[in-house]
Order: C-alpha cells, then structure tokens, then sequence
C-alpha cells in the first residue's frame, strides 16, 4: 500500500472520529438534560434512561465523546505530521472502543430490549473508523516489510 493510500485511510479515520464525536455529544448534552432527543425509532430515551447509560456516574456518551475527540485529535496529528505512530494509537484506541460498542450492543438487544438510533450510528462510526486504522496500520506493516526486504536485497547485491 503506497504512504498516500495510508494517509487516506487517516483521513478517513479522522472523518468517521468527527462525526461520532458530534454523535456523541449531541447523546451527552441529552444526558445533561441541555437537549431533547430526536430520534427516528422508539427506544433512545429507553436506552439513554437506563441504568446502563452511566458509568460510575459517568455519561457512557461523555465516554463516548472523549473516545472520539481523541481519535480525531491523533488522526489529525498523524495526517498532518506524517507520524505513524499514531495509526497504532488510534488503532489501539478504536479497538477498546469497538469493543465497547459490542458490549452496550448487546445490552441493547438482550438486557434493556430497546435501540437506541443515535447509538447505532455511533457504533457505526467505531466500526467506520477502527476499519480505516486497520487499512492504515496494515499499510504501514506491508511498507515497513518492504522495505526490509529492499534493504536486504542491497545488502546481498
């Protein structure tokens, strides 16, 4: 995968983070009682009412919208710098948050017995974003193993 393929799957990385944070936030400023929840189907106020809704007296969209503005934070970082490193942080980053949605996902379906619109599409973001630092890191393990190889090849030759 060329360096401007991995930059792209940044790039993407960085759009799917942004949106979940405005996701995100718009559930958190529910949580704070400071909006009124707009959603298409029956069940959001259901799920954002739960018990399941906080942690340790934490918003899960507070979670949420910190999990998300980092994302953002290190793909632009990483966009913008040309730093590889961050295709690990937010690879890292996303996976715990993939994790997560799978877990709430399942309180959902089995344990609260309602969705929530707003958390589909949040969990559609994880899953936008953890796919595009996947491609990013696998293109930069393939560049990185080519190169070996080049330099292996110069070495022999």
């Amino acid at each position: 995968m060329t360096s401007s393929a991995r930059v792209y799957w940044r790039m993407g990385m960085t759009v799917f983070a942004l949106l979940g944070a405005l996701v995100a936030a718009y559930l958190w400023l529910f949580h704070l009682g400071l909006s009124e929840l707009m959603c298409p189907v029956k069940g959001c106020e259901v799920v954002q009412k739960s018990a399941y809704s906080s942690i340790l007296g934490v918003p899960v969209a507070t979670i949420g919208f910190f999990a998300f503005f980092a994302l953002f934070v290190v793909g632009v970082w990483s966009t913008l710098l040309e730093r590889p490193e961050g295709e690990r942080i937010t690879f890292a980053v996303s996976s715990a948050g993939l994790l997560a949605y799978v877990w709430f996902t399942y309180l959902e379906l089995f344990v609260i017995r309602a969705i929530c619109f707003w958390c589909v599409v949040s969990s559609v973001m994880m899953l936008g974003a953890w796919v595009c630092s996947a491609l990013a890191l696998r293109g930069q393990s393939r560049g990185a193993a080519r190169l070996e190889q080049d330099v292996q090849k110069s070495t022999v030759s």
